[in-house]
């Protein structure tokens, strides 16, 4: 009996009261509490981060703009100096293959084996590979093509913008070298296409500025010059075509028919005409319709 009571007591000794607390590990509240301070503490780290990442980009973008303007206006600067130096100076080029690469412009060419006097050229140089002086161009209508033979024959027009160069100083320029021939258009849908020959010659005025087309290259706006190759040039005061009637002065403008066209260039600037007398090249669209913008393009071919 003593023995038992001695054993309940130490039992009872042993086990925890209600209500005591248990006991921890020592340091585990300390613990804890420093963990979270350290959580906080880099959360605003992470914070402040973020705020400097982002004050970077902006600068960044601040300092990439500046550059990109200045460099803007630096290229703005050269390319006047350079049509200064162009205009003052007085550099020829023999071709626009010669013209200053990637600078599309207006130059005064000077064909080295032509009897023609030096002159004024738009120079296509972005466009594959550049080296293309514009003979005509056409984009906006701003310009009258129904015009004599003495304008055909002269040019007209301003070669920075719309222009016929000139039947004579066509003949000169592409007999006094070997040429190819790369027409470019556009229509009002803004469906752009080309046709690209490997030679382009113009005769003499005795022989009407005939034209005598090379081979066909490519370009998906089709072969519609061919109808035109071995064709006098004809205008409403010079019948040079094999109509009985007169080409030129039905479709109101001057090019090479023959009886009469596939392709003319020059044709009242509309989309749509009665007659057909708009500016066309058939194989763009197998018809008549009008184009919204043509260019006509040559460029001496290299040996």
């Amino acid at each position: 009996m003593i023995i038992i009571i001695t054993l309940s007591v130490v039992l009872l000794s042993c086990a925890p009261m209600r209500g005591d607390p248990l006991e921890v590990e020592p340091f585990q509240e300390p613990k804890t509490t420093l963990l979270l301070q350290i959580l906080k503490r880099l959360d605003e780290i992470d914070q402040r981060i973020s705020v400097v990442e982002r004050k970077i980009h902006g600068n960044q973008q601040i300092v990439v703009s500046t550059i990109t303007k200045q460099l803007g206006g630096i290229s703005d600067k050269l390319e006047s100096i350079n049509k200064t130096l162009r205009q003052n100076v007085g550099t020829y080029y023999e071709s626009c293959v010669e013209a200053p690469e990637m600078m599309s412009d207006v130059y005064m060419i000077r064909p080295p084996a032509s009897s023609v006097a030096p002159f004024k050229a738009y120079c296509e140089q972005r466009y594959q590979q550049g080296g293309w002086m514009v003979l005509m161009r056409r984009y906006d209508g701003s310009l009258n093509f129904t015009r004599s033979w003495a304008d055909y024959r002269d040019g007209f027009g301003d070669v920075a913008g719309e222009h016929w160069i000139g039947l004579e100083r066509m003949h000169r320029i592409t007999t006094s070298d070997y040429y190819e021939l790369l027409v470019t258009l556009k229509d009002f849908d803004g469906v752009i296409k080309t046709a690209r020959y490997n030679e382009f010659e113009v005769a003499n005025e005795a022989n009407g500025y005939r034209l005598n087309l090379g081979t066909f290259v490519d370009g998906k706006a089709k072969d519609s010059l061919r109808v035109s190759d071995g064709s006098m040039f004809s205008t409403y005061d010079r019948d040079n075509d094999l109509h009985a009637g007169s080409c030129a002065a039905f479709y109101a403008s001057g090019w090479w028919y023959r009886n009469c066209m596939n392709a003319n260039l020059n044709g009242l600037y509309r989309q749509h005409d009665p007659n057909n007398a708009t500016m066309n090249w058939f194989g763009f669209n197998d018809d008549l319709q009008g184009l919204k913008e043509a260019t006509m393009m040559i460029r001496v071919v290299s040996n």
